[in-house]
């Protein structure tokens, strides 16, 4: 399954491509399924002539800025798989990422762990070294899937509707079982 997947990487900092394109390969991706863009005019472009099954966005470049780029994306390629990923973990930033879609969102620096994890999610891809499961919430307001914001080591859900907003927790502590009690507690509030 992974093989048939491309990922493009988009980030204004080269060093921070590279790193992201390591970690990509780390988890199982060919560097030839990886493709790079400095900024988001780039990717606009790009995107203009191909499609891509994960994007992993910056927030904060020249020019566009990436929750830009990430409205652009939902509306010309919904099926997209997105992550930001960004030093900035404003809460207000966070929310409009989530509510214009992106489908996890992590802070930097991070541990290619964390990566390797938001990765196996949201793209499906059951990879057999994975010593954490897939952590899932559904808002208990609105029902659909909420999504995960993981920060140093902190992981918290946030509810695309804006209607809740579960943890933050230790991400080494964090289970599914867990997750599950908090959620019953939530709906009970």
């Amino acid at each position: 399954m992974i093989s048939k997947l491309s990922v493009l990487v988009v980030d204004d900092s080269p060093f921070a491509r590279t790193m992201l394109l390591r970690a990509l390969v780390d988890i199982g991706f060919r560097e030839a399924q990886v493709f790079q863009a400095p900024n988001g005019e780039e990717v606009l472009q790009i995107m203009k002539e191909r499609a891509f099954s994960l994007v992993i966005l910056d927030i904060v470049m020249t020019g566009i800025d990436g929750v830009s780029v990430l409205r652009e994306i939902k509306k010309s390629h919904p099926q997209a798989k997105v992550i930001m990923c960004s030093s900035s973990n404003s809460e207000e930033i966070i929310k409009e990422s989530v509510f214009l879609g992106s489908d996890a969102f992590i802070v930097k620096p991070y541990q290619n762990e964390t990566l390797k994890r938001v990765v196996n999610r949201i793209m499906n891809l059951n990879i057999e070294d994975m010593h954490t499961g897939s952590l899932v919430a559904k808002c208990h307001v609105c029902s659909q899937k909420m999504i995960e914001v993981n920060s140093s080591d902190l992981v918290s859900f946030y509810c695309p509707q804006n209607c809740m907003k579960l943890g933050p927790w230790s991400n080494v502590l964090v289970n599914q079982a867990d997750l599950d009690n908090e959620y019953e507690k939530a709906k009970k509030i």
